[in-house]
């Protein structure tokens, strides 16, 4: 198997971000990868009155310099240079394989929150990256397992 050249790791503006980087930063150290950091904010539109001859309102670029201000800081108390954060507005599922495309990464970090009941049936980011990605696909378990009986 030969060793992973570039990682992007997809975050969200949380606190598990903290732990979805350490990881990727400890298997880029591993294999001596160059990595990418990637949050994605889906676009937004706001129609605070209800009526449809309003234009929408766009809270997209708000969300972004609220992803910049959150992520920035924690990149940088990981040792990351700035431009190795990158912060893409659209699909979530669409942009983290786009970039992952046009960055030419061979491993793919993201998330994976464990569902239970109703929403275990809707289509997640992480199913859509892992069916549809063009190199491999780790999905960190950002949720304890329940405990079975």
């Amino acid at each position: 198997m030969k060793p992973y050249r570039h990682i992007l790791v997809a975050v969200e503006a949380d606190e598990e971000a903290r732990r979805l980087l350490a990881r990727a930063i400890e298997l880029a150290q591993q294999f001596g990868a160059e990595l990418t950091v990637l949050h994605v904010v889906e676009p937004m539109p706001l129609n605070i009155n209800g009526d449809l001859g309003v234009m929408p309102m766009d809270l997209s670029n708000e969300s972004i310099e609220q992803a910049r201000r959150w992520l920035s800081p924690i990149c940088a108390a990981a040792a990351l240079e700035p431009a190795r954060l990158r912060i893409e507005l659209g699909s979530i599922t669409h942009t983290i394989l786009g970039t992952a495309k046009d960055l030419g990464v061979d491993l793919i970090l993201i998330g994976h929150h464990r569902q239970r009941g109703l929403a275990a049936l809707f289509s997640h980011t992480d199913q859509g990256v892992v069916s549809k990605a063009r190199c491999d696909v780790l999905a960190v378990a950002l949720t304890a397992p329940a405990a079975t009986a």
